[in-house]
């Protein structure tokens, strides 16, 4: 018992000597991004395509703030690309871009389905040097454009991944739901500081109509139905190394709705897991591993560990161990989720940080093991 005792207890020290160094290089990433918002020149042409799919409920929200920009009018357009929607949506855009000339009402053919598609027969009809991307359920700041195109004006970057966050969360579900994304932002955007991609959200993505083409789009990824936006950053940073920056800025945020039910986030997440493992690029696939490994150890080992361990005189000090790993590893987390709940202002939520911990341990694990696995079903479609 004594071989397995210290077995078990190197891992969770290199565990957790791996875990606390990946989070805090986040925290100190995140902490030297500079946020100072940056003046457009104006002199980029930019075209925001909104991808959509039965949106009736949100889509005219949508295209209220996004036509409401304080950048020049004359210099973006919006297109709209129906996704074979079964409900109103079609009617709601194209009576609205009845009123502003600005939007373009585009539909996919019947041969053509899923994001991916609707996404490249947009740029493909697009007029822009800089290809905006978001969804039909966002709302973003009058500034939300001139931000971006700043940050484009003032740097050499391919692609420029911006923040998202959830809004207006009711629920306990949804507000953690909320503290869990907030830290997912900050993550991906910490590791760009260190010119690695391994996260982004397409509901807020910039990037070079040209790029998009050079790298060849989704060509190679047309049977994977999510991963327009991951998939992509990989290409474009594999390409151009550093090319690919976060952009931390305030105005620059776009905001969603969490999912209300836990079936509804229970299907969102096996379609984010269904680009499957083996496609992650390198950096991905060694921070998914050590946040696996280090809840896996913190769910199973306690207890394997407790049953073996115990009558033995070394039950209680195993025991005080792993709590020591659990409490190592709550204090990192509570950091990045400070830092990142101070930008979004959501700091309030920081109240629900200890059983979010408890959740998201066992989430982690069982999403690890069937998120990847099975059927899933998006708006209608039931994808393998």
């Amino acid at each position: 018992m004594e071989y397995l005792f210290w077995i078990l207890i190197t891992i969770g020290l290199v565990l957790s000597a791996g875990y606390l160094f990946l989070i805090a290089s986040f925290c100190v990433a995140w902490m030297r991004m500079r946020q100072e918002p940056q003046i457009s020149n104006h002199s980029v042409f930019v075209s925001v395509l909104v991808a959509v799919r039965d949106e009736a409920q949100t889509i005219e929200k949508c295209l209220q703030a996004i036509a409401s920009q304080n950048y020049p009018h004359e210099k973006y357009e919006i297109i709209v690309i129906d996704d074979h929607s079964s409900d109103a949506t079609a009617s709601i855009v194209q009576a609205f871009a009845s009123t502003t000339n600005c939007i373009t009402y585009l539909k996919l053919s019947e041969g053509a389905a899923g994001k991916k598609a609707a996404i490249s027969y947009g740029i493909e009809k697009s007029k822009g040097e800089l290809i905006v991307t978001t969804d039909g359920d966002c709302v973003m700041d009058v500034h939300w454009l001139e931000a971006i195109v700043a940050k484009y004006e003032h740097s050499n970057a391919k692609m420029i991944v911006g923040p998202v966050a959830f809004y207006n969360e009711i629920s306990l579900f949804e507000k953690m739901q909320s503290l869990e994304f907030m830290a997912l932002i900050a993550s991906g955007g910490g590791a760009l500081f260190y010119k690695k991609a391994i996260m982004s959200n397409g509901a807020n993505l910039a990037f070079k109509k040209e790029i998009f083409y050079e790298v060849g789009g989704y060509n190679s990824e047309k049977l994977i139905a999510s991963g327009d936006d991951v998939l992509l950053m990989y290409k474009i940073n594999e390409k151009y190394p550093a090319s690919v920056v976060f952009l931390k800025d305030k105005e620059a945020i776009v905001y969603t709705k969490a999912k209300a039910s836990l079936s509804a986030f229970v299907q969102q997440r096996k379609r984010w897991a269904s680009k499957g493992f083996s496609v992650l690029n390198i950096e991905t696939q060694l921070v998914s591993l050590v946040v696996y490994l280090m809840s896996a150890y913190l769910v199973i080992v306690p207890l394997l560990g407790g049953v073996c361990l115990s009558n033995t005189p070394f039950y209680q000090p195993f025991i005080g161990i792993c709590l020591i790993i659990l409490g190592i590893k709550c204090i990192i987390d509570f950091l990045l989720l400070f830092l990142s709940a101070s930008f979004f202002q959501k700091k309030r939520l920081l109240i629900l940080f200890i059983p979010e911990q408890i959740i998201y341990l066992l989430y982690v694990v069982l999403f690890g093991l069937i998120g990847s696995i099975g059927k899933y079903e998006w708006k209608g479609r039931k994808t393998n």
